[in-house]
C-alpha cells in the first residue's frame, strides 16, 4: 500500500491528516522490520564465517568428505564453489554432530548468544530448534510464495523465496531449510532442486533408510540421513554426464578461494528478501547438482 504525504488524509477514512493519526505506528513498524531484517542477514553470515573458522576447520573436512561423498574433502574445501560452499555450511551448522554429540550452531549459541541483539537471539533460538534440511516437493506457487510437501512427513509448508520457483517445475523438489522469521517461512541458504526427471528412485532410497533405522521423528531422521539428498544429485548427475561438482568442471577456476570472499559472494537475504551481497544471476533456484 502506498502511503500519504505527511499533510495528506490518513488511509484509514479517520478524516486526519497521517502524521496525526497513522504515520507514527507506520514508522516504527518499519523500524521493528528493519531491525528483523538486519539480525537475520547478519545472523545468516556470522553463522556461516565463524563454521568456516579455524577452529572448525578439521571437522569441516570429515563433514565434507561425508556429505559430498568424496568428492570434496579437507585439501579441496577451498574449491567449492560459492553455492556449494553456502549450501554445505548451512548443513555443517544445523545437521552434522561434532565428536561429543553437540552442533557447530550450539557452540555459536554458548559463545556469540549473549553478544545478540534480542531480535538475534531470537531468530538464533527458533533457528536452533527448528527443521534440519530437507526435500520439499514443489506442489504449487504464487508469485514468490511457494507451496511445499516435505517427502518424508508429508507435511505441507508455505515458503516465502523471493526468486519465486526459479527454474524449479511443478513436482521438482526443492532442497534447502525453512526457517521462521517474522511469521513465514524462508530458506536459511539458497535452495536448489532436484528436477523431476532426475528424482528416480529417490524415495525408495529414503524408505529404505528409514526402515532400516525406523526409531525417531520424520525431522530426527532427516537430519541423520539427509545427506541422501546430495548423494542422489551426485549420482544422478553422472548419469547425465555432468560434472558432478564444481572442481570437476573443466570450466570451473583453479586455486584456493578464501572463506570470507566467498561467502560475501553467496546469498545472504533478510526477511526483507532483499539480496545484501549476491549478484542477480543467484537469486533464482539453481539445479542441485
Amino acid at each position: 500500500m502506498e502511503r500519504p504525504g505527511r499533510n495528506e488524509p490518513c488511509y484509514c477514512g479517520s478524516g486526519k491528516k497521517y502524521k496525526q493519526c497513522h504515520m507514527a505506528a507506520d514508522l516504527a513498524t518499519d523500524r521493528e522490520n528493519r531491525a528483523w531484517t538486519d539480525a537475520s542477514r547478519d545472523l545468516r553470515l556470522e553463522l556461516l564465517e565463524y563454521a568456516a573458522g579455524e577452529r572448525f576447520q578439521d571437522e569441516a573436512g570429515t563433514a565434507a568428505a561425508r556429505y559430498w561423498d568424496d568428492l570434496y574433502t579437507a585439501g579441496t574445501l577451498s574449491l567449492m564453489s560459492p553455492s556449494e560452499a553456502e549450501r554445505f555450511y548451512d548443513w555443517f551448522v544445523f545437521d552434522y554432530a561434532l565428536p561429543d554429540g553437540s552442533r557447530v550452531i550450539d557452540a555459536f549459541r554458548d559463545e556469540k548468544g549473549d553478544g545478540l541483539s534480542p531480535y538475534g537471539r531470537q531468530l538464533l533460538d527458533d533457528w536452533a530448534a527448528g527443521a534440519p534440511m530437507g526435500g520439499y516437493e514443489l506442489t504449487g506457487y504464487e508469485r514468490q510464495t511457494l507451496q511445499l510437501k516435505e517427502i518424508v512427513s508429508g507435511e505441507a509448508l508455505e515458503l516465502y523465496e523471493p526468486g519465486g520457483h526459479g527454474d524449479a517445475m511443478l513436482g521438482a523438489i526443492i532442497l534447502g531449510r525453512p526457517v521462521a522469521i517474522q511469521g513465514r517461512y524462508e530458506f536459511f541458504s539458497m535452495p536448489a532442486y532436484i528436477p523431476a526427471d532426475e528424482i528416480a528412485d529417490l524415495r525408495e532410497k529414503l524408505a529404505a533408510a528409514r526402515e532400516a533405522g525406523s526409531d525417531g521423528s520424520a525431522a530426527d531422521f532427516l537430519r541423520r540421513h539427509n545427506v541422501l539428498f546430495i548423494h542422489h544429485a551426485l549420482e544422478q548427475a553422472k548419469v547425465a554426464g555432468r560434472p558432478p561438482v564444481a572442481r570437476l568442471d573443466p570450466h570451473h577456476p583453479s586455486g584456493a578461494v578464501q572463506q570470507r570472499a566467498r561467502h560475501e559472494r553467496a546469498r545472504v537475504k533478510g526477511p526483507s528478501s532483499m539480496p545484501e551481497s549476491a549478484p542477480q544471476q543467484v537469486q533464482s533456484h539453481r539445479k542441485a547438482i
